[in-house]
């Protein structure tokens, strides 16, 4: 598991106050609110083996620099690790990000969001916008860190392991995330099961034989997706690439954090969004491309 350096100042006593968790059939939504901003509202989400932790610190940058900002954790995770459904990967998306949507409409009163989502939790408002086309006005832009469905494990040593954990977790009957070294969270054998398949068949279908792939060619949402050089089983470059190249909108951006690219590192999995060089030249990026596209009608 990758070392996490970034160091974080502290909270000034002016910044407005973290409200409480606000629980829901399913994941729990932690509000860190700027009521007096005009900027759309930013949902930030981890990914698989992971929890709200990951995403606080990005979350409480973007609020200091005027955004609403949420962070959503998934049910069986972090302070919910003991409840919550067991749902499929498909499942999670189809249920979690309509909840969201409508949680933080009810309660701000605004019609779009932006979503920030790392691994796994970038891929969700696909899954979502794949099966509902209709709800593209429901996102302000998508951005991804580390975001793909096919391409993990590349290579036939890859391919060895992710049968190896395909075959674990049936056993186990879960995947541990300690066990693993991939993070503090386990994962449920119904959603870690559809994302072994797909990136063993390099084929991303759902349980009814839907192609995401196919249909993401409707999908019209801007998007920034940023994918880290250095992440060679998780989510390599070509996997991210090609989730990014299906996307029907006009407006996408794809960034390749790499030294050869101007970036300080070649950036592993974890450290694209966690890290004190992501701190320093990746967050204020992405606030950029978030204000740029802040006034854009959906």
């Amino acid at each position: 598991m990758e070392t996490m350096d970034m160091q974080v100042e502290p909270r000034r006593a002016e910044v407005i106050p973290r409200q409480a968790p606000r629980e829901r059939v399913g994941g729990t939504l932690t509000r860190l609110p700027r009521e007096d901003t005009p900027l759309p509202p930013v949902v930030l989400t981890h990914g698989t083996f992971s929890n709200a932790k990951l995403c606080e610190q990005l979350a409480r940058f973007l609020q200091d620099a005027g955004f609403d900002s949420w962070v959503l954790e998934w049910p069986r995770h972090g302070q919910g690790a003991r409840r919550g459904p067991v749902w499929s990967y498909e499942r999670l998306a189809l249920h979690e990000v309509q909840a969201t949507l409508d949680t933080v409409r009810e309660t701000t009163g605004r019609e779009s969001l932006f979503w920030i989502g790392h691994s796994a939790g970038g891929v969700l408002p696909f899954i979502h916008l794949a099966r509902n086309p209709g709800d593209d006005a429901r996102f302000q832009g998508i951005v991804t860190m580390g975001s793909q469905t096919t391409h993990a494990g590349p290579g036939m040593l890859g391919m060895m392991k992710l049968g190896a954990g395909l075959l674990l977790t049936n056993v186990m009957g879960r995947a541990s995330g300690k066990a693993m070294g991939l993070g503090p969270e386990d994962e449920t054998r119904p959603l870690m099961n559809q994302w072994f398949r797909w990136n063993l068949s390099g084929r991303w279908l759902g349980a009814d034989g839907f192609d995401y792939l196919d249909a993401l060619m409707h999908v019209r949402v801007p998007t920034l997706c940023l994918a880290g050089a250095g992440d060679d089983f998780i989510a390599p470059v070509e996997g991210c690439r090609r989730l990014f190249d299906a996307l029907g909108s006009d407006d996408k951006t794809f960034l390749t954090c790499s030294k050869e690219d101007g970036f300080r590192e070649d950036y592993g999995h974890t450290r694209l969004i966690a890290s004190r060089s992501a701190r320093e030249e990746l967050w204020p990026r992405l606030a950029t491309w978030l204000m740029g596209h802040a006034e854009r009608a959906p």
